[in-house]
């Protein structure tokens, strides 16, 4: 008889976001404790180091900001640990993009702190999970470490959000919508989520919801967005970009378009691509693999069309790419214990190298 996994939901402790969010981020910490360390990315360090430095000082919170180091490595991770131990932190703060916010998460790991994630891109739902990547000194994807629990706040700060570079938003849509194909394909089979368990109906409900409001809502935040407007398509998808899909994919399952990411990702030709971009055609991939009906696949491709979403390897830089490339991704996204195998009927090699074959673009 297999293995009988429990039902397990996992989320951070608060979610705050809309536009000035930060300017009212006191009290959230004041919940968490009474001294602060910062890891602030110094790309963005003039836009919210001022307004914590403020919130801190407006609840009592001590306050010491220490220099992001630019990658998260063990290494720097160790480092961070041994400067801010003697000072008895209460929580780590990391503001900036995923590995600003790893390194904060893994720092509050070490430390064995919550942690507070101010995102300022949303090309991720990584901000509410438990895991962190870890990297090498030449910037390679190392591991995935999973992380004692979730973060105890996250605070998104929509008029931020919207001042990036309109690329990463659009990336955040990518990945959110794999979220409800993903949990729905482990919830059909006997997938196991990131944290260990089945998939809980909350959690699919709320993929589900995820891919619906990217769906209905992108293409208007896209525009909003590069006009530099928070409206009610932007709060939209960055809620589902974050919140939903980090909340979706977590309790509700991986599945094809993210264990192809991790085979797209040995090719350095693709290397200027994101995250979100990869999965986003990772699900294109899984549709094929699946069967989807012809409807939903040409919705999902005129909504890729419309936003700028990669739907071919050419779209990705990956177009040249030869046949022992797309061997090679193919060996690495169908190694045993991938989350291609949460598919009802995971492909062979060969069946997903000629699914790549078809998509070259």
């Amino acid at each position: 008889m297999g293995e009988t996994l429990p039902v397990i939901f996992a989320a951070a402790g608060t979610y705050v976001q809309g536009a000035g969010a930060l300017a009212a981020v006191g009290p959230h910490l004041a919940r968490l404790g009474r001294r602060a360390v910062g890891v602030v990315d110094p790309i963005v360090r003039a836009q919210v180091e001022p307004a914590l430095a403020a919130g801190c000082a407006s609840e009592d919170i001590a306050w010491r900001p220490e220099p992001f180091p630019g990658e998260c490595t063990e290494a720097a991770v160790d480092r961070l640990v041994t400067a801010v131990r003697p000072w008895n932190p209460e929580m780590v703060i990391a503001a900036g993009g995923g590995k600003a916010l790893d390194t904060g998460k893994l720092l509050a790991e070490a430390l064995r702190l919550p942690s507070v994630m101010i995102p300022t891109i949303a090309s991720t739902d990584a901000p509410t999970s438990r895991v962190a990547v870890l990297y090498t000194e030449e910037h390679a994807q190392l591991r995935v470490v999973r992380l004692r629990a979730n973060p105890g706040l996250v605070l998104v700060d929509t008029a931020i959000i919207a001042r990036a570079p309109i690329r990463f938003l659009v990336a955040g849509m990518g990945d959110a919508v794999a979220t409800w194909p993903e949990a729905r394909t482990c919830a059909a089979g006997a997938g196991r989520t990131p944290v260990g368990g089945r998939p809980s109906r909350a959690a699919l409900a709320l993929a589900e919801l995820c891919y619906r409001t990217v769906l209905a809502h992108g293409r208007q935040a896209r525009e909003d967005a590069a006009a530099g407007r928070v409206g009610e398509a932007v709060e939209a998808i960055v809620e589902a970009n974050i919140l939903l899909s980090g909340l979706g994919f977590e309790s509700g399952g991986l599945a094809a378009a993210h264990s192809l990411y991790a085979g797209l990702s040995v090719l350095p030709a693709g290397s200027a691509y994101l995250h979100g971009e990869k999965v986003a055609f990772g699900v294109v991939v899984q549709a094929i693999l699946e069967g989807w009906p012809a409807a939903d696949r040409k919705e999902l491709l005129e909504f890729y069309h419309d936003v700028g979403l990669p739907s071919t390897l050419g779209a990705l830089g990956l177009g040249a790419s030869t046949a022992d490339d797309l061997r090679r991704v193919s060996e690495i996204t169908c190694r045993p214990g991938s989350h291609m195998h949460n598919l009802r009927r995971p492909p062979s090699i060969e069946e997903l190298v000629g699914v790549l074959e078809s998509l070259r673009g």
